[in-house]
């Protein structure tokens, strides 16, 4: 349900960040998969983001009402756990999986500020949750760590528990008091595989932007306007 050898920098003009989530003071760098979409958490705007992005996710493909509902569920779920938890990016993919259900995941990046402590793996270990396994993660920004665990919960529109893959990548960013964390469950086996892809791409991307970066943004930004 990804190409994550498909990684998009989004551009300054779509970037529209949780005003009321911690993030760097410093201009940063992330790619994001191609077909994942941004995920629409403002108050009064995102039952109406939601609805357009399952028509257009299904374009010309049968989603019957029970179908549609479960979904338009899921990202209710989603946008109320983002706003919750202070995420300043959420990212969302749908689709039909090999079974012909309809399968669903988000991923969500956030920001932990440990000033005045430098970040750091040694920090990040501290507060790793007690179960799962975790692996440290090469990255062009440093050394990550990748926790995986599993969670037993009632996916929107089931009416049974059910097991879910939870996965959270730390990113401490070099030089600064920043670690980026970047969180993804899915109920759906067949999913767990490409999620773990997808979220080590992401983390991979992740890093504070240089002035070419910032430049480029800033071309990109003015080139929209003019549109």
């Amino acid at each position: 349900m990804s190409d994550v050898s498909m990684l998009d920098p989004l551009p300054a003009h779509d970037l529209k960040l949780n005003p009321h989530a911690p993030h760097p003071e410093f201009a940063w760098f992330i790619g994001i998969p191609s077909d994942w979409a941004l995920l629409d958490t403002h108050p009064e705007s995102w039952q109406r983001s939601a609805a357009r992005m399952v028509d257009d996710r299904f374009f010309g493909q049968r989603l019957r009402a029970a179908e549609r509902r479960a979904v338009l569920q899921f990202l209710e779920q989603l946008v109320a756990d983002c706003q919750r938890a202070g995420a300043a990016l959420s990212l969302v993919q749908l689709g039909r999986m090999s079974s012909g259900t309809v399968g669903s995941a988000g991923l969500h990046l956030g920001w932990f500020n440990s000033a005045p402590q430098p970040a750091g793996l040694a920090l990040v270990r501290q507060t790793l949750p007690r179960t799962g396994t975790a692996e440290e993660v090469e990255t062009p920004a440093g050394p990550g760590v990748l926790h995986r665990d599993v969670a037993s919960t009632v996916p929107p529109g089931g009416l049974t528990r059910v097991r879910s893959a939870v996965l959270q990548l730390f990113l401490p960013l070099p030089g600064t008091t920043w670690t980026a964390v970047l969180s993804a469950a899915t109920p759906h086996p067949e999913m767990e595989q490409v999620l773990t892809e997808v979220t080590v791409a992401v983390a991979r991307s992740i890093k504070p932007a240089d002035q070419d970066d910032v430049a480029a943004a800033n071309d990109a930004a003015r080139g929209h306007d003019s549109d």
